[in-house]
């Protein structure tokens, strides 16, 4: 299909989607591997929809089906575009592939958090900078749902706790958003504390805010390592029909429990909603609806409210 002119289009495309604020790093790599199979069918044809499905298809046993249903949200993009200029180009039917479900969550008590937390001074010795690391990540995660890369790459310069509210700047991160994290005061008093303390023993070098040792800022792998620790300590089980303990599933827990306190307090949820959508860095409600995962209370809490609204002689 070398006559279609493929690789000049796709080339645009990328350009365009850059140009409209999209990183395209990944897509454009599946681009490249789409455009590279196009060419190398025989047919003199225009593009069809079940070739493109194919080659979604024969993605690599270590994509998965969700590899899969990027491939072909890519291949399905690009030939939108693309059909203006070629029309005969079919685009395959969004859909075409169901999506995996998603295992359900783990959510963390209450309890565990705080035991979480208390392990880190036993793990190490109190005070020393691993341990307050730990500590204060654990509780940053926790009391404002962040992803556990947003809180690795903040620093000193992100942290605002002197400002009306107390806030953090979350920059470039998933999607290419950036924003403002409102974080609660005892949050605020707990961060002022890690950085007087780490003050003490680094100074403000360098500028990451969360260091494992001095010099050297805590990463991904790390932090993986040091928490199965943390919870292997605190006796997390492990469930195989659900995610094992992970950083992630505190944001989990944070966006439960926001709901659930917000049914409980009587307030129009759906309305609230979007809120929560910003706070946690989403696009849009899908994916936010993803963290509210039933657990019997959040159940409870719904159903209380709607007999409400379908009792007539109830509160409305």
């Amino acid at each position: 299909m070398k006559h279609l002119n493929l690789e000049m289009h796709a080339d645009r495309y990328a350009e365009l989607r850059k140009a409209l604020g999209f990183k395209f790093r990944v897509e454009h790599n599946i681009l490249r591997k789409f455009v590279r199979f196009l060419e190398s069918q025989d047919s003199t044809g225009p593009i069809r929809a079940a070739m493109v499905l194919r080659w979604a298809c024969n993605a690599s046993a270590l994509c998965g089906r969700c590899g899969q249903i990027q491939r072909l949200t890519v291949a399905r993009h690009f030939l939108i575009y693309l059909k203006a200029f070629l029309p005969d180009t079919e685009i395959p039917a969004s859909g075409l592939l169901a999506e995996e479900r998603r295992p359900r969550p783990y959510l963390y008590s209450d309890e565990q958090i705080v035991r979480m937390q208390q392990t880190t001074r036993t793990l190490w010795e109190p005070g020393c900078l691993k341990q307050i690391t730990f500590e204060t990540l654990i509780g940053l995660l926790a009391s404002t749902g962040l992803r556990i890369g947003e809180a690795l790459r903040l620093t000193l310069c992100d942290v605002h706790l002197d400002r009306e509210p107390p806030h953090l700047e979350i920059r470039n991160t998933k999607f290419g958003k950036s924003r403002f994290v409102p974080v609660h005061p005892s949050t605020a008093r707990n961060l002022r504390l890690y950085l007087a303390e780490r003050h003490a023993i680094v100074g403000d070098k360098p500028e990451t805010l969360f260091l494992l040792r001095p010099g050297k800022p805590l990463l991904y792998p790390v932090t993986q390592h040091y928490f199965k620790q943390i919870t292997g300590a605190v006796g997390v089980p492990k469930n195989q029909s659900r995610r094992g303990p992970a950083w992630h599933s505190l944001r989990h827990t944070f966006a439960v429990r926001r709901l659930l306190t917000w049914y409980r307090a009587g307030l129009d949820v759906r309305s609230l909603l979007p809120n929560l959508a910003v706070y946690l860095g989403h696009l849009g409600l899908a994916q936010t609806y993803h963290y509210l995962t039933a657990t019997p209370e959040l159940l409870s809490a719904a159903a209380s409210m709607f007999e409400g609204y379908a009792d007539p002689g109830g509160a409305q």
